[in-house]
């Protein structure tokens, strides 16, 4: 399968599918009106990751706002745990802009629920492209 992307809105984050890399990203804000629609597309293209020719399976999330989307992204990470192997491990980047603690502490709920680690990474603005906060 081809990868894909969808642009953000207001609501809704972009998304940056490349099975054939094993990569995704969604980056923006996460409040869509209609959370079960929005995530289902996302949802249903995950099986393109299994795929036994990738290494590794990497996943960025660079969210600045959640509302009412924090239980899709839940079942986004638990699908994505079901793909990953000991041959295909699940690498889980987590951005959060400095003084969001709040989108740190969702991403670290979700880390500890399914006891898998992310990596964690302070920014200073979450935009097309990420800037390390020192």
């Amino acid at each position: 399968m081809d990868g894909y992307f969808i642009r953000p809105t207001g609501t809704t984050p972009s998304v940056n599918f490349k099975p054939g890399n094993g990569e995704l990203e969604l980056r923006g804000n996460s409040m869509p009106d209609d959370p079960l629609s929005f995530y289902g597309h996302v949802f249903s293209h995950l099986p393109a990751l299994d795929n036994q020719e990738l290494q590794e399976i990497n996943v960025n999330f660079a969210l600045k706002h959640i509302e009412d989307s924090s239980t899709y992204l839940h079942i986004l990470v638990k699908k994505l745990i079901s793909l990953a192997s000991e041959k295909r491990p699940l690498n889980i980047t987590w951005y959060y802009e400095k003084n969001r603690t709040n989108i740190l502490e969702v991403g670290r709920e979700i880390s500890e629920h399914y006891n898998h680690p992310f990596k964690f990474v302070e920014v200073f603005k979450i935009k097309d492209q990420l800037r390390q906060a020192s």
